[in-house]
């Protein structure tokens, strides 16, 4: 049989959350003392004050939206008793002291149940390791070995991640779902004794562990940050005594802190949703229906805040205003106090608790100099690291001091502060210390022990490694007086096996020898007092260096370099692949490089391979030279060209590569001569697979949709096919009964019957009705040959399996091709077959184009049903505004929050939602017509510039309206960094696009039979302020949230 998504279920999760016993009632507890000295863990805390403050609101959480919901310090104690006695079912309580603590992992939302499994865990004695939702599967693996993880509790949303996580070397560790609601969620009915660690001696536990935090991890693979019990305890006990409103998750230490300061201080806290974005709208509603007394949350809630005057007058009434996590800019900061807001920064760090704040008296309007008071400055050591430069140290003796990195025991935070002019012990956060290279393809290594190892050589007197948004390493080195007399290529020869020796095993953390660039002995460069050198001026310095040694990796020299012949280059990039694909025996000369598994970074490293090693007589090797040849023959025939000075260095044109193909795949087997009723779609993992499919399961007259993914096994596929359709937020709207419709097939195109059993293939095509092909690889680097394999095939395999249905007719065939196939069409564009030089010019494009051919050959051949469907432009759903922030046109809305402009474009657009495009996509291959190629874009037009981007103003982003060559010029100099700023990754597809005078017009579509067989595409809307509302709101809340 074959399972279906609407019968999968969560592996690893607990069967059932079933409420626990009640608690049995406790004698009258004595007036117990105010003194809070004797508290030697956090559950005494917590079982304290649910004692002497029993019936006081102290925690406040949204049932939904922003409807909160009081809970008393009784409430949350008992409700802690009641999860943690759900969770000894099957974490093991400690039976003593001796026995270490258990390490239990928590990755969820920030909301109620996680709070309260945070404090259940507590009461176990158990050491709980929290578990940021944005870090990636290899950092949670890193975590959880490091710290010795025995259980995992999920979330229900992030069980699939938990699952992924505990392979290998980690399978030991035993997931559970976090407890919900139904556990411990029901009245308190008596005064009970909560504690659970009556056999555990509370002096010695005092020194253990009781959370885990974890670095950012900005400098590689994040770091646990151990917190004993009393440190975190007098850390807590510094409060601010206000009712609170915090906008912070729970795994972030400054959000942990500030809950246990209300619960020390006995002030309330309304936590902020997990579940809901951060928006204006919703941080407004919550302060005007509660009062509060402090505000805390990153500097971007304050900006939205800031951007009404109702926001700053809710501010005001506050009487503090308290931000952390980043630094908030001088410009807001100074908007806010200008208006009569006390604003307040804190500066602290997980290894060191809160050290110090902004706090000033009247008048004062330093509010971004953090202040030092008489408690913590016995215990801060302020390092010159610079003019006017100090870095902050912490020493031994600082109570909430759980780290240390320096031999004396002082831990340095490797953050810099500047001193106030006037006022004394007061500073001003400026940046961090580290020295994180960023490369163009979003590696990072830090360079500084690598520096270190090349300075250690007596020849050396400084180097300095850059490489920052390019696509690998070099280093600029200053010589020492000892290599007085030598050539800079004796130089270069002296110090390259200590250059060699000195990189990290990573190959794109590696320096090759053509990158070493020799500066004048005793140039003057720009240092500190202490003779450190200053990164980025030396770097602005020596530009014309750097960019020097990038130009010369790029031609072939050196007298190493070998002429070889075509046989000996082939053998030569034979050797070389093998060591990069280590899962490949053999390496093919017509064979695909990308279908072999070589990836855009061991693309570079081949490229820098064959500059070091053949001759091409001087001439330029293209940074994209492995993409354009993706072969041993294309590269190594282009290389020989290179070397002997061939006029024509070309490959057979393009377009003969395309008709070669269409020949190799246009030939039809005739079909041997039920009433068919189930439809194959490919693509389900991505957004329109997933929409088509729901619509298609929707459909009362199809009984199955087979859905074709890749996949490691039938549960991988399920998974895979759930998942998409959950996250596109399409299987809740699948009717009942439509689920179990939904069938995944681990599948592979290339496979003339498409991966899949005899028994299997002989299923689907025993009622089939049509096939919607909506999968293909999207990348805009690869050449048409490497989309042979797996996408041109495929649409050949998945021909003949719409000819080897058993139905009266063959299955219909609905193939979703791409504009970009008649990118250089006369316009409007035709509905019609295309000339193959209609396609833009790259692999994407005229893969598509060659199949539409295969398309109209297998029409013409057989007389099967083949519908070519040319998609323009998808955008987000109508209805949840969800939509790929990775596409070049939602990368360019982005840079509206990452360089604060959008280009004023002279384009009119034909956006269609994918909703819209998944309709009529199904009301056309359900229909009874023809063979047809037909337009599947919007004929109801808008206007960029006039209609779109006052519509994102109005949706809440900020922006300069700028000319597209200026918008370029400023992307081009925006951060380097892709993490920060995703849109940099683009920024020479833009340039392509933009910087030039003359900017190609938009193109138009005809579109009349696309809309005379889709009432959907007929009745498609024009873009409207709704649609625009729901898409920036989504982003704002996922993709875009570390830019706001």
């Amino acid at each position: 049989m074959l399972a279906s998504v609407g019968i999968s279920s969560a592996s690893g999760a607990v069967p059932s959350d079933t409420p626990v016993a009640p608690l049995q009632p406790q004698k009258d507890v004595a007036t117990e003392s105010d003194d809070d000295s004797n508290l030697q863990t956090v559950d005494d805390l917590v079982r304290k004050r649910a004692r002497t403050n029993s019936h006081d609101i102290i925690v406040s959480y949204p049932s939904s939206g922003i409807e909160y919901v009081d809970y008393t310090m009784q409430q949350l104690d008992v409700f802690a008793y009641r999860a943690a006695i759900h969770y000894q079912q099957f974490i093991p309580t400690r039976s003593s002291s001796e026995e270490k603590p258990t390490v239990v992992a928590l990755l969820g939302p920030s909301n109620f149940e996680y709070l309260v499994t945070m404090l259940a865990l507590t009461k176990l004695g158990h050491t709980i390791l929290f578990l940021s939702t944005r870090l990636s599967q290899a950092a949670i693996e890193s975590l959880m070995s490091v710290t010795g993880t025995k259980y995992l509790l999920a979330d229900s949303r992030y069980l699939e991640v938990a699952s992924e996580s505990t392979q290998g070397d980690l399978s030991h560790i035993q997931i559970h779902r976090i407890a919900s609601k139904g556990v411990f969620d029901f009245p308190v009915e008596v005064h009970a004794d909560t504690r659970l660690d009556s056999a555990l001696d509370h002096n010695v536990e005092a020194n253990n562990y009781i959370y885990i935090i974890h670095s950012s991890g900005s400098t590689g693979l994040p770091k646990p940050i151990y917190q004993q019990q009393k440190a975190a305890l007098s850390n807590y006990a510094v409060s601010m005594e206000m009712k609170a409103f915090i906008t912070l998750p729970l795994y972030h230490n400054h959000g942990i802190c500030n809950l246990y300061r209300a619960i020390y201080a006995k002030k309330a806290i309304h936590m902020y949703s997990a579940d809901l974005p951060l928006t204006q709208q919703h941080l407004t509603a919550v302060m005007q229906q509660h009062k509060f007394e402090i505000f805390y949350g990153v500097p971007y809630a304050l900006k939205l805040l800031s951007e009404t005057e109702r926001g700053i007058e809710l501010l005001r009434q506050l009487k503090v205003v308290m931000y952390g996590g980043s630094p908030c800019p001088d410009e807001l900061g100074d908007l806010l106090v200008g208006k009569g807001i006390n604003l307040i920064g804190h500066y602290g760090a997980t290894e060191v608790g809160q050290l110090m704040t902004s706090f000033r008296p009247p008048g004062d309007m330093a509010w971004n100099y953090v202040r030092e008071n008489d408690r913590v400055s016995p215990f801060l050591k302020w390092v010159p690291r610079g003019p006017k430069l100090f870095e902050c140290c912490v020493v031994d003796g600082w109570p909430s001091k759980v780290a240390s990195n320096q031999p004396d025991g002082s831990y340095s935070t490797k953050d810099l502060f500047e001193p106030h002019p006037k006022i004394p012990r007061a500073w001003k956060y400026i940046a961090r210390m580290d020295d994180t290279i960023v490369l163009v393809n979003g590696e990072k290594t830090n360079p500084v022990q690598m520096e270190g190892r090349i300075r250690s050589n007596n020849a050396v007197a400084e180097a300095v490694i850059f490489g920052t948004g390019r696509p690998y390493l070099g280093v600029l080195i200053i010589p020492s007086e000892s290599t007085a007399g030598k050539s800079n290529e004796e130089i270069v020869e002296l110090l390259w096996p200590t250059i060699d020796s000195s990189g990290p095993a990573e190959a794109y953390a590696r320096i090759s020898k053509n990158m070493i660039r020799i500066l004048p002995r005793n140039v003057d460069y720009p240092r500190t007092d202490k003779g450190s050198f200053i990164r980025q001026a030396f770097y602005k310095q020596f530009a014309s260096d750097i960019e020097a040694a990038y130009d010369a990796a790029d031609t072939c020299q050196g007298g190493s370099l070998k002429a070889l012949t075509v046989q000996e280059i082939r053998q030569y990039l034979r050797e070389t692949l093998l060591k990069s694909l280590v899962r490949a025996s053999n390496v093919a000369d017509d064979a695909d490089f990308f279908s072999l598994g070589l990836d855009s970074l061991q693309a570079i490293q081949l490229r820098s391979e064959i500059l070091k090693t053949v001759d091409t007589r001087g001439q330029k090797l293209g940074q994209n030279v492995v993409f354009d040849y993706p072969s041993i023959a294309k590269l190594s025939n282009y290389l020989f060209k290179l070397a002997t000075g061939s006029e024509d260095v070309k490959t057979r044109c393009v377009e003969d590569e395309m008709t070669e193909m269409i020949a190799k795949y246009g030939e039809f087997s005739p079909r041997p001569s039920r009433l068919p009723s189930s439809v194959v779609v490919t693509g389900t993992t991505g957004s329109l697979g997933a929409h088509v499919a729901a619509r298609v399961a929707s459909d009362p007259t199809v009984s199955r949709v087979y859905c074709l993914v890749r996949a490691k096994d039938q549960t991988d596929a399920l998974r895979r096919v759930h998942d998409s359709l959950q996250n596109r937020r399409v299987y809740e709207t699948l009717p009942p009964g439509a689920q179990h419709k939904i069938i995944p097939l681990i599948s592979d195109f290339s496979n003339a019957h498409l991966g899949l059993s005899q028994s299997v293939y002989s299923e689907v095509t025993s009622s089939l009705r049509s096939v919607i092909h909506c999968a293909w690889a999207v990348n805009f680097n690869l050449t048409v040959s490497s989309f042979e394999r797996d996408c041109i095939a495929g649409v050949k395999n998945l021909l003949d399996l719409c000819l080897a249905a058993e139905g009266p007719v063959p299955a219909s065939f609905d193939y979703c091709s791409s504009v970009s196939s008649v990118a250089r069409a006369p316009s409007p564009v035709p509905e019609r077959i295309p000339d193959l030089e209609w396609a833009q010019g790259m692999g994407y494009a005229q893969s598509k184009s060659v199949s539409e051919y295969l398309c109209h050959l297998a029409a013409k051949k057989t007389g099967m049903r083949v519908r070519v469907l040319r998609v323009g432009q998808i955008v987000a759903d109508t209805r949840t505004g969800i939509w790929n922030p990775t596409e070049a046109i939602t990368m360019m809305m982005q840079s509206a929050l990452t360089i604060g402009a959008l280009p004023k474009l002279q384009e009119t657009p034909s956006w269609l939602p994918v909703d819209t495009v998944a309709q009529a996509i199904k009301e056309i291959a359900l229909s009874d017509t023809g063979s047809i190629f037909a337009n599947v874009t919007n004929h109801r037009l808008f206007r960029w510039t006039e209609d779109l981007l006052p519509m994102l103003r109005n949706a809440g982003l900020e922006f300069d309206e700028v000319e597209p060559k200026e918008w370029v010029h400023r992307l081009r100099g925006s951060e380097p960094d892709p993490e920060k700023n995703p849109p940099i990754k683009l920024v020479d597809f833009f340039a392509s696009k933009y910087d030039k005078d003359q900017i190609n017009p938009s193109r138009t579509y005809v579109t009349e039979t696309a809309r005379s067989l889709s009432p959907a595409l007929e009745n498609a809307p024009v873009l409207n302020q709704e649609l625009v509302d729901k898409f920036v709101q989504h982003f704002l809340a996922t993709a875009w949230k570390r830019d706001n």
